[in-house]
């Protein structure tokens, strides 16, 4: 559930019922009965199996519990927004990387507060993208020839690099500006009416790192280069495949949150990004972009209009 209370009078009302709300997880049966006493949780085995064991003691009709009508929920005051139909969604995960004894990035074992006994493992971050359905079109072949290249118009580069082409590991960071991007699709295969797609792109946010101050606070920068392969349905008027992975590279002083957190003391840092196209069947999928929210930044997130 979305503990920054966006839903309906039902669903805050039982939000608050058992204290969730904010940058924690909170426990609870499907009655409202919160499970794990008051601490903070994590996603932890030493934190979670105590919670999990409470709710195995309860007796079913406890643990099961009753729902309101939801018939009787006044309308949430501020809704979600939603996906644009007939658009593109694509799911977005990015983490830390090294570099392995056999030359290839892997995925880098970081910890927060890495002194603490406590310290916890600095999971992978997810966000999403979405498109239009105009925007989706302009990355669709026109000529049906092999060899065949588009390029991206500005915002679709702006959002695509700007938002979840970002190392966006450090916690809740804004978009950053654009300086430059490129990202081409070409033809790579026609497969009667589906056209497989090579992807490639490169793009560089924020400050420049020659002219980045390494002590100012909030600096942010970061590069990263992009290849995949998309394939797109021209029956559907649709892809049925965006599968995208980049290495890119940051730096700046966001509040010193990598290196008093999380303790890098590669600088710049490497950091690994990987795209997949969802299918907006599951509630994980329906999450909005960081960035369209209230607490996103706060330029239009689809430029003059929402779709």
């Amino acid at each position: 559930m979305d503990t920054y209370f966006r839903g309906n009078s039902q669903e805050l009302a039982f939000c608050e019922s058992i204290g969730a709300g904010g940058n924690h997880l909170a426990a609870a049966t499907a009655g409202g009965q919160r499970l794990g006493g008051d601490a903070m949780l994590r996603l932890r085995e030493t934190e979670l199996r105590p919670a999990l064991a409470e709710y195995h003691a309860l007796p079913e009709e406890k643990r099961i519990g009753g729902l309101p009508d939801p018939a009787d929920a006044a309308a949430p005051k501020r809704p979600l927004p939603k996906a644009p139909e007939g658009g593109l969604v694509l799911r977005g995960y990015c983490c830390y990387l090294k570099r392995g004894t056999d030359g290839a990035w892997n995925k880098a074992q970081r910890f927060y507060y890495e002194l603490n006994p406590d310290r916890w493992a600095a999971e992978t971050q997810t966000d999403m993208l979405w498109l239009t359905r105009q925007e989706l079109r302009s990355l669709a072949p026109r000529s049906w020839v092999l060899g065949e290249t588009m390029s991206a118009p500005e915002p679709v580069r702006t959002r695509f690099f700007g938002t979840i082409g970002i190392d966006y590991m450090e916690g809740s960071v804004n978009a950053l500006p654009v300086r430059s991007s490129e990202l081409i699709l070409t033809v790579e295969e026609i497969r009667g009416k589906e056209a497989v797609l090579q992807v490639r792109g490169v793009g560089h946010m924020g400050i420049a790192f020659e002219e980045h101050d390494r002590e100012a606070p909030n600096s942010r920068g970061c590069e990263v280069e992009v290849a995949g392969k998309a394939v797109y349905d021209a029956e559907k008027g649709m892809f049925t495949r965006f599968d995208v992975a980049g290495v890119g590279k940051a730096w700046g002083n966001k509040m010193e949150y990598v290196r008093r957190e999380i303790g890098i003391g590669d600088y710049p840092w490497r950091y690994g990004i990987a795209w997949k196209l969802t299918t907006g069947d599951s509630p994980m999928d329906r999450i909005p972009p960081y960035n369209l929210l209230h607490y996103g930044t706060r330029k239009p997130y689809f430029g003059a209009s929402d779709p």
